[in-house]
Parts: C-alpha cells; structure tokens; sequence
C-alpha cells in the first residue's frame, strides 16, 4: 500500500535551509566508487586501491576542483574505514578530510558502503548500536577539519542493500531468494540509519543528513504471454498492479525514516533531511521479464526523469539532488546532456534540485570481475594504480562545461530563485583565438614533472584548444598515434613508431609527419599556431602551413647531458621560423635577445594558491620521518650537486634530507645513500604541497656548471609560496631576482650553515620575510604569464600571404631589455613568407641527427 505524501507539517520539522542559501558549494559535483562490500566470489572489494584514489586522492580532488566540481561524495566505509584491531582509520579519514579542505572542496561522507567489519551481522541484535558508535567515532575524527556543517550519508541505497542481499548474490551475507528477509533487512538498515544520525548529531549538530536511493520506474509487460498463450487479461492485469508495487516499494527507507511507515522504528520528518537521487540508464524496466526500457534506444514507455523527480518533491517536499548518474563509453556525454536538460525542466517547473554528482569520476573495475573496467568516469584509468594514469575522457568534459554554465553554478534553497555564482571552472573566451588550435612539440612529456610546458598550456587552453605532441615512442610493432586528454581543452598526441632512436630522431620524421596530417585531417584542424619547445621537432613543421611560430625557449639545451651536435644548428632554423621567441628567464634572455628581433623575458612563475596548502599538511610517504626535514623537489639529473646534498646528510645525522623527483640521465647506483637521506622519486604536483608542508627548509642544491648557467628554477617561487625558508647554490637566476628572501651559499661549509640560519630563524625574521614574499608574489603568477603570451600571439595574427623565397629577418637596432612582463620591440619585423620554404632554407647543411635531448 503506497505511504501518503508528507504532510506539509511534517516537512518544516525537518532541517530548514535559510532563504537562498545552498546545500552545496557547487550545483556539479562528482562522487568516488566507495562499495566495499564482499562480492559473490567471497572477495572483499578494494576499489579504490585498483583505481588509484587511495592513494592519489589529493591530485584527484585537485583535478576536480580544476573543473568545479566543488562537492565530492567520498565514501569511509564502515568495513574500509575500520582497522584490523577494530578501531576506526583515523589518520586515514582525516588526510582526506584536510586534503579536500586545502583544495576548497566539500565532502558528503557516506559511513557504510555495503560492506561490515568482520564480527558484525546484518541481523544480529546488536548491528544499529554497533553502527552508531562507528558515526560516534567518525563524527569526533571529523570534528573541527572544516568550517561548513559536515553532510554525511549514514547508509548509501537502503532499498537497493536491501535487494541484493535479500535477492541476490550481490553482497554478503547472500540471503537471495527471500524477499521477506530483504525488507526485514530494510527495517534494520533504517533502524542503524536513525541511530547512526542520532550520533552524528550529539556532536556535530548543524551536520546535514542525506539518504540516497535509486529512483525507478516499472512498467507491465506487454511482450510476455500468459503461461497458456491466450494473454490472459486477468494476469496483465496482476502484472500492472505487481508493476505499481514496485515501483512504489522504492519509497518504503525513506517513508520508514520520516516515520510514515513501520512507526515503531522511531523514524521522524527530521531524520528525512535531504534526498539522494541515484539515477542510471537501467533504472526502468518491465515487469516480469525485468527487461530494460533501453534509454539509448528511445523506448516510449520510460518516464522522464523530471517527473520523477517532480514525484519526490510532491512526495516528501524536501531538499533533492540527483546522487549518482552516469554511462558508459561513447554514452556518457548524450546521457549527461539528457539528464542535465531534464534537470533544467525539472527547476522550471519549481522542483528545488540542489545538484547532479557524476558518478564515479574515476573510472573502476566490475564488482565481480576486476579484470574489467566500465569506462564510465570523467578521468579513465588506463593502468593499474601503481602507474597513476588518469586520462580525461574529453567529450564527457566538454558537455559538464557546457552545462555548468547553463545551470546554476551556485545551487539554491527549496523557494528561492536561481542565483548566480562565481564561475570555478573557467570557460574559453569568447576571442577569435577560439578558432585557431595550438601545436606544442614538446621534449617533455605531459605526465612527466608538471613544470612550464603544463602550466602554460592548461591556462592557454581556456582561450584555444591545444594539440601537445610529445616525443615519439619507438620500437612500436606498428606506428598509431596515442591520444590522451589531461586537462580540458589538452589533448596529448603521443606517437608510436616502428622506427628507432631517442627522441624526435630523424628517423621518425617521416611517420609522425604522416600520423600528424591524418589526425589534422580527420579532426579537421585548418588554423594553427605551431608552438615549439626544442628545436630538434623542427624537421616536422616543413608540411605544416600555421599562422604563426612560437619558439618558448625555457632552458639551454644544448648544455644539457646527452645534447645532439646540431641542436644549435636547428636552433638557428627555428629562429629564423619564428614569430615570437619567449625565454624561461633573465639569463636565456640575454643569451637569446641578439638572435631575434622579437625576443620576451617570461620567467618561471608560480601558482601561490596551489602551495600556500603546504602551510598546515604533511605527506603519508615522509609523515614517519622526525624533524626537522629539509627537502628537494623537482629533477634529479647531472643539475644537481650530489656530493652536496651528501655533505648536507654528513654535517647533520639529525636533519632529515628528503629528495623528490625523478631521476633521469644518472645512474640512480651513484645516489649517496644515508641513513637521514630518503629518496622518494616523482610524486604528482598536487602531492608537492604536502610534501613540503612537512619540510623546514627547502633545498636547491644545483651544481655550478654549463647546464646550470641559463636555468631559473620553477621550484623557487613554489618553495615561497609554500612559506617556507629556502638555501640555494648561486644560480644566476635566483641570487639576482631573489637576493635577500633566499639564501645564497657558494661552498658546501657555507650551504650547511645556511639550512642551520634558517633553521633557527626567529618569529620576527619569520614575519619578515612572510611580507616579502608576500609581495613577490603578488606581482606574478602563471595565469598573468599565460594571459600575455596570448595577447601577444593575439596582435602578430595576421592573415599570411602566399609563400615566397625565405628572407633572412632583420636584427634590432637596439636589443630591449628585458622585462619582468613581455613586451614587443618598436623596430620587430618578421617576413611574411610560408614556413616550409623558410624552414627548408634555415635547414640546408644540416647534418643527420644522431641523438636527441633527454627531458630535463
């Protein structure tokens, strides 16, 4: 029998939500696979480690408030959550809580999963009190890590728990069969859910309680025949009220919670607070064959999903978000844009939806087969956890981009109008820019160290799309091109070639070229600036016609280890191609100013707010290292003084000297090994805050040699922004611009003794230098350098003439000096002839390229 709608007094007992304000810091949002339970085959599910969230949720939760998703579902788990001796992980829940607070997100915890802790039944007398202590426990660990009211969901899909283990092999304890053991296991479940919000209120009492459920519709068969043939009436008859009672059994947790059924649990409007709405393809079907009403094929007998959701409102009138919704494959943009327009008609006709989860984010394996992955989030992950691979699925992000900024960016209260909000994801402006794509030929490839090439590109992405080619992999059994999406707006083009050699080897020319002219052609990509960060890609371009060259000259390669004779000799070529030639500091500016009469300064910036979440965080890898710490982040090649970060270990066994990076172009047998001296190899960018929130000083050990002459290291302003003291070498492009905030020390005696200044540095110099730095900072950032890079690229576009001859360009009369931020020299000329011919022209006598530049 369906359970009246709730009374219009029953819904004010409930939690009020103040006239215009939000339940969410964002209308989008997306959830984190959590189930936990144990599987059919008697496996415990692990999702998270398989998917890599549990380890890399910090650079998770950073890439989704990159897109602004401003709300996450994260599941503790009550199984999960729990220690082997019992107790809850609350180191665990606490990184996450503070890494999401660092990175301006708002969590939904969801307590159980499915999953139980090993000695806890289902059934057992004591399971609700059991369950309450475990929201005791995880209510005191959360206390104080936020300042918003915590929103937790007690127990995630009542109703669907309820089925599996009652119908099904799903989930442990496997009681299929017995559909009254099911709602017996339904009443339970509410039961805990009522206990477990009592507990969470005692401490936290503005927390906000939100139960989700799926929302189904059920229909009667009409291709089934009756066991006889003839379709008897009276059985399609029985199928239509059986139908009805299905559909209507999905409101019986919640009617349960509200009180308005099985009373005797003690449920109250107050317990129903918000609704959860999980939403698939398959929530609609026919009854009894159970076969889908199939979304993809348009069946005329699905409800539409703003009705539904009209039938909750009118049902319980309380605040709602759609909880879960999501596809699969090439179907995840359709249905996000399916669900997105009936969310819009469902607030048109006065339904006070608050948000839409996408769920997961990240893609994960089967409940019952881990060997197969759904493709169904907004990041894949094409490789197992260990590897780290998250691959934005681009049209998914492309359709969430263009309905955040349809839909409210800021949700509403139940009554109030649509209020604007600030916009977290930025969106491509609206400049002719937008109809040019950018090539980058890049040395580095884009997953590895996060440095000059991703900064400026995931910003420059928000004006016109960018097409990052990376070096190619060779030994490929046959040549394809791979194609990765990391950012919105970058799509990463990595070639396999059947041909050998390191790097952009002369040898793969010719089948990158091709690779590279069909995806043109397929994408239909016509206008272009080609973008360049090592000359040795040059060759590459003689088939492309761009509307303009860019030559971002960040280091000297040519002094790197391993760099090819003619690496200058293309150097020249591409000079002679280029329209505009930015440098990656002071130094290489003056080396380079006299080459090109278009020559900008662009040093190495910083992303502040990024950093400045080092203050208060510490990292799990180092978190068992004693103080103090002093640490190094970034490349460990021939750049740095080995013998000096020994030195360093020698002179203080106590100080612990940490080492981040990749190490590349040494052996890793001559690293000095001690007993204070911890090498932790790469680590994602969004880890690096926390890893120098735990350091007392940051390092820059780089040795004083040709590499080193021309570099202006990233990491010093990353290091400042992290608030913390820095000792340095005497690198040119650090003792100039950052005389008196960074210590410089020109022997190994002299560098000892500065770490220990710094050390003991006083409150007041600790004041101080905080204003100094503060100060800095203010004048940079890598979104003001992204910013006149483009409004430069922006005034030399100019339609192109028909090619003709290559004309050598004409030197400045006066060389500018260099600027803090680019400018163009009055007397900058440039002859408007087609790349090829000037590239073949630059290029003759070149002799065959026989190694290449390994990534610094």
């Amino acid at each position: 029998m369906p359970c009246p709608p709730v009374p219009d007094a029953a819904r004010t007992s409930a939690l009020p939500l103040a006239a215009g304000a939000a339940l969410f810091r964002s209308f989008w949002m997306g959830g984190y696979e959590g189930a936990d339970h144990v599987n059919s085959q008697g496996v415990p599910l692990r999702t998270n480690h398989h998917n890599g969230h549990a380890r890399w949720y910090a650079h998770d939760y950073a890439a989704a408030a990159r897109l602004g998703l401003r709300t996450v579902r994260e599941s503790i788990g009550w199984r999960a959550g729990t220690r082997c001796d019992g107790t809850l992980d609350v180191q665990r829940l606490q990184r996450l809580a503070d890494a999401a607070q660092r990175h301006g997100l708002q969590v939904v915890w969801t307590l159980h999963h499915y999953g139980l802790p090993p000695g806890v039944d289902f059934f057992a007398p004591g399971f609700a009190p059991r369950f309450a202590d475990f929201c005791d426990r995880v209510a005191r660990a959360l206390r104080g890590r936020s300042d918003a009211p915590p929103v937790f969901q007690p127990i995630n899909e009542i109703s669907f728990l309820s089925w599996a283990v009652g119908s099904s092999d799903l989930v442990h304890p496997y009681r299929g069969g017995s559909a009254q053991r099911g709602y017996e296991l339904k009443c339970r479940l509410v039961a805990a859910a009522l206990q477990g919000c009592d507990a969470l209120w005692a401490t936290e009492p503005r927390a906000r309680m939100v139960h989700t459920d799926p929302l189904i519709h059920v229909v009667p068969d009409t291709a089934c025949p009756a066991p006889d043939g003839s379709g008897d009436p009276e059985a399609r008859a029985r199928w239509a009220a059986e139908a009805q009672a299905l559909t209507e059994s999905q409101f019986e947790a919640w009617d349960m919670l509200c009180g308005r059924r099985e009373p005797g649990l003690g449920g109250a409007p107050r317990y129903l607070d918000v609704l959860g709405i999980n939403y698939y393809h398959s929530n609609q079907w026919a009854h009894p064959s159970n076969q889908r009403l199939h979304w993809h094929l348009g069946d005329a007998r699905r409800r539409g999903l703003d009705a539904l959701l009209a039938t909750v409102w009118q049902r319980y009138g309380r605040p709602l978000f759609i909880a879960e919704t999501g596809h699969v494959g090439a179907g995840r943009a359709r249905w996000l844009d399916d669900v997105a327009r009936a969310a819009e008609r469902a607030l048109s006709q006065g339904v006070p939806l608050q948000g839409i989860c996408l769920y997961p984010l990240l893609d994960r394996p089967d409940w019952e087969d881990p060997t197969h992955w759904h493709r169904s989030g907004l990041w894949e992950v094409p490789q197992a956890a260990a590897a780290f691979r998250r691959v934005l699925d681009f049209p998914y992000a492309r359709q969430l981009r263009r309905w955040q900024r349809a839909l409210p960016a800021v949700p509403t209260a139940p009554g109030a109008a649509p209020r604007a909000g600030p916009a977290s994801l930025p969106l491509p402006e609206a400049t002719p820019m937008n109809t040019t794509t950018l090539i980058v030929f890049s040395h580095l490839r884009w997953d590895f160290v996060y440095q000059r090439p991703q900064q400026l590109m995931s910003r420059l992405a928000r004006r016109m799309p960018v097409l990052f080619v990376e070096e190619p992999v060779p030994g490929a059994a046959s040549e394809f091109l791979e194609v990765m999406d990391p950012e919105v707006g970058v799509r990463v083009l990595r070639p396999h070639v059947s041909s050998e050699g390191a790097g952009f080897h002369d040898a793969h020319t010719q089948a990158v070229q091709a690779l590279l002219a069909t995806y043109l052609q397929e994408h239909a990509v016509q206008r272009y600036w080609l973008w360049f960060y090592t000359p040795m890609a040059l060759p590459l371009a003689e088939r492309l016609q761009p509307e303009g060259v860019v030559y971002d000259c960040m280091d000297e390669l040519s002094a790197f280890r391993f760099a090819p004779p003619e690496l200058l000799q293309r150097e020249n070529a591409l000079f002679a191609c280029a329209d505009l030639v930015f440098t990656g500091g002071h130094s290489l500016y003056e080396s380079k100013r006299t080459r090109h009469p278009n020559v900008h300064c662009f040093p190495s910036s910083v992303d502040a707010a990024h950093f400045a979440r080092a203050l208060q965080s510490d990292h799990a890898a180092q978190a068992h290292l004693p103080h103090p710490r002093l640490g190094y982040c970034g490349v460990i090649d021939e750049r740095i003084d080995l013998d000096l970060v020994a030195a360093l270990a020698d002179a203080h066994p106590r100080w612990q000297i940490v080492m981040v990076g990749p190490v590349v172009k040494i052996d890793p047998a001559t690293l000095p090994q001690r007993a204070n001296l911890h090498w932790l190899g790469q680590r994602d960018y969004a880890e690096l805050p926390e890893l120098i929130g735990g350091w007392e000083v940051c390092l820059m050990p780089f040795a004083l040699n040709p590499s080193t002459r021309f570099i202006s290291p990233t990491k010093t302003l990353e290091y400042l922004a992290a608030g913390r003291p820095v000792v340095s070498t005497p690198i040119c492009d650090v003792a100039g611009p950052y005389a008196g905030i960074v210590s410089i020390a020109a022997s190994r005696c002299a560098f000892v003794a500065a770490c220990a200044a710094a050390l003991a540095l006083s409150p007041a110099a600790r004041a101080r230098q905080a204003e100094a730095v503060r100060a800095l900072l203010s004048r940079t950032s890598w979104d003001g350098t992204a910013t006149a890079m483009a409004n430069l690229i922006e005034q030399h576009r100019a339609p192109r003439p028909a090619a003709r001859p290559a004309q050598p360009r004409r030197q400045p009369a006066t060389a500018p000096q260099p600027q803090p931020v680019a400018r163009t020299p009055a007397t900058a000329g440039r002859p408007e002839v087609a790349l090829r011919a000037r590239a073949t022209r630059a290029l003759e006598g070149a002799v065959p390229l026989s190694a290449t530049t390994t990534a610094p």
